[in-house]
């Protein structure tokens, strides 16, 4: 039963999605009960799953989710020629979007948030309260959460959309019949961004996304990568989908927090600018901004999320165009299939384990065993 709609919230989270979702059960968990705004989820999401081992230690709701998902330990990189490297040693776990989103939705309200099935299509402050309009009435709240994604309504009210510059775009499928027990991970050349395969439970997500430079170019780009490494699989349903995806450090200079509104998650921008993993991110920022609301300063939030991981997006943006650039994409699957160190570095960066930031620290740190492991497998009678 929710409230009136005359009367002011205190707490109004638009979006409840991992992000929305997890900071409505975090709330709940101290006593404090938001009213959820959504009329969509759980939804299966354009979306690979994954969930790093990262994200699985820092967030044990995680390890609780009772359904559809399936781990998977290694991953094949493929660069722009077609070479192949496979790589080990850290499990992920590929999830149904929709079975996540649902858990931890239902998990939010049993902790006590209320969910408005209603679908916000604006948001206008006034006199220091916040008029929610939604597609059935009016409602009223003190403090604004936008967890509502790329397109965020919430996030139009206070600091402006997210520029097409930095908005990343993906197309795909949701299928059945890939018999396969790991990732995939392919790169093309002029590409910013990669195609995936990620084995579920239940189905499998293959995609193609990140540069929307080449937003018109992606269905060719997955049809080339279906027919050449997954031409037998049964399309469910086709998927589509625009994420954010920084390309300027500039946009890490815009406040997600003020006095009485806050932004999390995609809303926030807060995806990998190189990879598009945004799960981690979501739940990470869902427990800062937790930490601010029950401290009684929203506005805190901006500082805890800076501390937290700013640098890595930062630094991440500098990096895209490195690691984008053909050449570097080919020298490093390269390295990756005769450097254990190096495929050891690169499977951190996919499972969330190695920062950006540290990312030139601990390679300069090992180049020489890097050079020598690349050396003793070029070595004669080698293989």
């Amino acid at each position: 039963m929710r409230r009136n709609s005359e009367m002011t919230e205190d707490i109004a989270i638009v979006g409840g999605g991992p992000a929305g979702a997890y900071l409505g059960y975090l709330l709940g968990q101290r006593g404090i009960n938001a009213a959820i705004y959504d009329d969509s989820h759980p939804r299966e999401k354009p979306c690979g799953g994954g969930i790093t081992p990262s994200a699985r230690e820092k967030f044990p709701l995680l390890r609780e989710i009772p359904s559809s998902y399936r781990y998977v330990d290694k991953i094949l990189f493929i660069s722009p020629e077609g070479k192949e490297a496979m790589v080990g040693g850290q499990t992920l776990m590929n999830v149904s979007r929709e079975h996540l989103d649902g858990y931890l939705l239902h998990q939010a309200v049993d902790a006590g948030a209320q969910l408005v099935e209603e679908r916000v299509t604006g948001v206008v402050e006034e006199a220091n309260t916040w008029r929610i309009r939604t597609e059935k009435g009016e409602y009223r709240s003190r403090l604004i959460v936008g967890a509502d994604g790329v397109n965020s309504v919430v996030r139009d009210s206070t600091v402006g959309r997210i520029s097409r510059d930095d908005i990343g775009a993906c197309i795909g499928y949701f299928a059945r019949d890939v018999e396969r027990d790991y990732n995939v991970m392919r790169f093309f050349k002029g590409f910013q961004g990669y195609a995936w395969i990620f084995p579920r439970e239940t189905h499998s997500s293959i995609g193609v996304g990140l540069d929307i430079k080449q937003a018109k170019n992606l269905k060719g780009y997955l049809d080339g990568f279906i027919d050449e490494y997954c031409p037998g699989i049964e399309k469910i349903s086709p998927y589509g989908a625009l994420i954010p995806a920084a390309r300027h450090p500039g946009f890490y200079k815009l406040p997600c927090a003020g006095a009485n509104w806050v932004l999390i998650g995609d809303a926030a921008g807060h995806v990998d600018p190189i990879l598009g993993e945004g799960i981690r991110y979501a739940l990470w920022d869902a427990e800062l901004a937790a930490e601010a609301i029950i401290d009684g300063k929203p506005k805190r939030f901006d500082s805890l999320w800076r501390q937290a991981c700013y640098q890595d997006f930062v630094e991440a943006c500098r990096l895209r165009e490195f690691v984008y650039d053909p050449g570097m994409l080919e020298r490093g699957v390269d390295l990756i299939s005769r450097s254990e160190t190096f495929a050891g570095i690169m499977m951190g960066i996919v499972a969330g384990t190695q920062s950006y930031s540290g990312l030139w620290g601990r390679v300069i740190n090992s180049l020489p065993r890097m050079i020598a492991e690349a050396k003793q497998d070029r070595a004669p009678g080698k293989g």
